[in-house]
């Protein structure tokens, strides 16, 4: 019969996740009493009451405010601050935007500010709207240096006509989207000195690498005079609660090129055309004080990713069972990535399907700390096996070590170490 690990002493790991639960709860002004999670050390279910009680607080400014409210009406955000609008679409996010200091450092020759979008993919979308309009001549070209399948999906819902993809390996290109690490199941690492050179704008996509992205090589590649690096807010920047999606741009505009502030203001209109903007109700949750503050970013993100190469240390770049580029610190050691991608050698989709099945065999037998699913915000331990279509890419096995470090992620890792040794799957 097994014990729950919930049952069981915690490690000093463990409680210092609880210490960091508390904290975060003392940071929102949120009663320990109402994350009772916390006093029992059920962490996971900490973090679910965490969420629980900041979004109910969260909720109410939207749940009082019309989409379309009286003219001076105000409401008031969680964190006291307040706000007023006309029409929620042409919501200003200035309140979270202006928070300090910026993400990524702003080198010498260059201004720089926040812009927030609704998601992810919408920061990218408004880029590249806004890169169109800006055009003064059609198609640009483009190169994409990396393997988001989403990114590769919008990208290919624009017009040749207004972005034609580059052919080859071409000296220079008038955009570059990058990726600094990237994952179809295998990582991979861009290296900014072997990618096309950019005429107009570059587009630099964080999600994967949070703060540990060294954004200098990438300006020196690019000759023109906007770049703009973001991220999906939703992953790494919420503390695993997952409170809202959002996509965060830093844009950049070098010296005396062109306003920085007509800059937002054309982004920002397009954010509000096409729908991209935070809703009130969003804005609410993300006014979580622990959003867009950048020591704790660095804190949680830390951890995060320092258990994820700790698990592939563990695997390693010798496997008889899996292939060797499960992480990207396997090619670099100063890569990073909040997950594992574990393939087998020359497993079909079936023979996935059985290590799947093995593991999660294992990890009842084993009483593991590690959940099946999908996770964004990897404050827990994930896995999950992902299925491509057939056409776009082959399975492999997603698993995401979260933020707790301690015996539950050395017994986790053991697993691993343990398949990765073996000459064929049992």
């Amino acid at each position: 019969m097994l014990v729950s690990t919930h049952m069981l002493p915690l490690s000093l790991e463990a409680q210092g996740d609880r210490q960091d639960l508390a904290a975060l709860a003392e940071r929102a002004g949120i009663a320990l009493g109402d994350v009772p999670g916390i006093a029992v050390g059920n962490l996971d279910a900490a973090a679910l009451d965490l969420r629980r009680a900041w979004l109910a607080r969260a909720h109410h400014p939207a749940d009082a405010t019309l989409k379309s409210p009286c003219e001076g009406e105000t409401s008031r955000l969680p964190d006291g601050q307040s706000i007023h609008f006309g029409y929620e679409r042409e919501l200003s996010a200035g309140l979270l935007e202006s928070r300090a200091p910026l993400c990524y450092p702003v080198p010498r020759g260059w201004q720089s500010l926040r812009v927030l979008c609704r998601s992810g993919q919408a920061a990218l979308s408004c880029l590249l709207h806004h890169v169109a309009h800006a055009a003064s001549t059609l198609p640009l070209t483009l190169h994409h240096a990396g393997r988001y399948f989403e990114t590769a999906a919008l990208l290919d819902l624009w017009p040749r006509q207004v972005f034609a993809p580059s052919d080859g390996s071409p000296s220079h290109v008038d955009v570059l989207v990058g990726e600094p690490v990237h994952c179809d199941g295998q990582f991979g690492v861009s290296i900014p000195a072997s990618l096309p050179r950019a005429r107009r704008a570059l587009l630099l996509d964080t999600t994967m690498v949070g703060l540990r992205a060294d954004i200098a090589p990438w300006l020196e590649r690019f000759e023109g005079s906007f770049a703009a690096v973001f991220r999906s807010g939703l992953k790494l920047d919420q503390a695993g609660l997952e409170l809202a999606n959002v996509g965060i741009v830093q844009l950049f505009v070098r010296d005396g090129a062109t306003s920085l502030a007509a800059m937002a203001s054309a982004l920002e209109r397009i954010r509000a055309l096409t729908g991209g903007g935070l809703t009130l109700d969003e804005l609410a949750a993300l006014s979580a004080p622990w959003f867009l503050d950048h020591s704790y970013l660095e804190h949680y993100s830390g951890r995060v990713l320092a258990n994820n190469a700790a698990l592939a240390r563990a695997i390693g770049a010798g496997s008889n069972l899996f292939e060797d580029r499960c992480h990207p610190s396997l090619l670099s050691p100063e890569a990073v990535a909040p997950f594992c991608a574990i393939r087998l050698r020359h497993g079909d989709t079936a023979a996935h399907r059985r290590l799947l099945h093995h593991v999660e065999k294992e990890v009842t037998r084993r009483g593991l700390a590690l959940a099946s699913g999908g996770s964004f915000g990897f404050r827990g331990n994930r896995y999950e096996l992902i299925e491509p279509e057939s056409n776009t890419g082959e399975p492999f096995l997603r698993v995401a070590m979260g933020f707790r470090g301690g015996p539950d992620r050395d017994r986790i890792i053991e697993l691993f170490r343990e398949l990765a040794a073996l000459p064929a799957l049992p």
